[in-house]
């Protein structure tokens, strides 16, 4: 089987807004909060620029005192205005995300840019996410990547992996597979699971190499344990079809069905299929269309696919399905409660 081609994936992330480590806020308990208020607020009065972000960020999140989105952009602004970097970074989030004010990209970007030139990962990294995105800007593919770059230079396993996604998905003579390589195994060594993720792919894709195939299969079955959908589902697949693997079939359904459960439409697609070509199991045109009718509920290029099987089934067989279907949908895995 061939895998599917890596696609760039560059999300914007949901980071926290950035305390001080140095002062404790990073650390502190959750009980802490009231006491925390207290021994920054003295403090960021009197001027202290890495107590009023850390106020600040007291004040957006309402922890140890009635939230307040204007004295936090406030006291970022007072500590930005002291080249505070990660007080920078917060007041971008604010202009970014519309915290207490109209979205305003502009701002954000002009935030993001100061801290960024004083070395901040964190907002190197966001300037990339906002080049490849073109979010108040025009997209700018380049300004992206070397946006990237420095992140990923100064560590931030996030950005390594966006860095070796671009290098994937438009390769130069001085930097592809190789360089993304080696970005990606630098994220994974941080724990960034993505970054296995996109490891375990990419040996998918030398599938003439037994050692890459067993690479994968080792990374594939620690995520499909721990919970990651699409390493179920990429598990799955290579015991259904002996990939790299003994051919277990039962193992490939169980993992395939695990992941359709987290509502990962692939995986559901992929289990449809099963049914319909009985593969290790006799044909089962029911279930086959209730998986896919999972699948095309939150995939609109899945249901021509299900409109084509449905004229397939006899009335009944339609009403099973989609029963079935309502009763698998219970079963889902809220995305809440999945392990992380």
């Amino acid at each position: 089987m061939r895998p599917k081609k890596l696609i760039v994936l560059i999300a914007l992330l949901l980071a926290a807004l950035r305390a001080g480590a140095e002062d404790g806020a990073a650390r502190a308990a959750p009980g802490d909060d009231a006491a925390l208020f207290q021994r920054f607020e003295s403090r960021a009065l009197a001027g202290d620029a890495t107590a009023q972000n850390n106020l600040g960020v007291l004040y957006l999140k309402g922890k140890g005192v009635a939230q307040d989105y204007v004295r936090a952009q406030q006291l970022f602004d007072a500590a930005a205005l002291q080249h505070l970097p990660g007080a920078m970074f917060n007041l971008a989030m604010v202009y970014l995300r519309g915290y207490g004010v109209p979205p305003a990209p502009l701002r954000a970007i002009d935030w993001l840019q100061r801290a960024a030139a004083l070395d901040d990962r964190e907002a190197q990294y966001f300037l990339g996410v906002i080049y490849a995105r073109g979010q108040g800007v025009s997209a700018d593919p380049q300004a992206a990547k070397e946006w990237f770059e420095k992140s990923a230079r100064a560590g931030l396993p996030a950005a390594q992996f966006n860095l070796a996604m671009l290098y994937l998905r438009n390769p130069t003579p001085t930097a592809g597979e190789n360089e993304a390589m080696k970005w990606l195994e630098s994220a994974a060594k941080q724990g960034y699971k993505r970054a296995d993720l996109a490891i375990a792919k990419l040996d998918l894709s030398h599938n003439d190499d037994p050692l890459r195939l067993a690479h994968a299969a080792n990374l594939l079955r620690e995520l499909a344990a721990s919970g990651d959908a699409e390493g179920q589902m990429q598990f799955g697949l290579m015991n259904l079809f002996g990939t790299g693997l003994p051919l277990d079939e039962s193992e490939g359904r169980f993992w395939l069905r695990e992941s359709a459960l987290q509502g990962l439409a692939a995986a559901q697609v992929n289990l449809s299929a099963v049914f319909v070509r009985g593969i290790g199991i006799a044909k089962d045109p029911i279930q086959a269309y209730a998986w896919l009718s999972m699948a095309a509920a939150q995939d609109e290029k899945v249901r021509a696919a299900m409109t084509e099987m449905a004229a397939g089934l006899t009335p009944e067989q339609r009403r099973l399905g989609e029963a079935m279907a309502k009763e698998l949908q219970q079963k889902r895995v809220p995305a809440e409660l999945a392990p992380p």
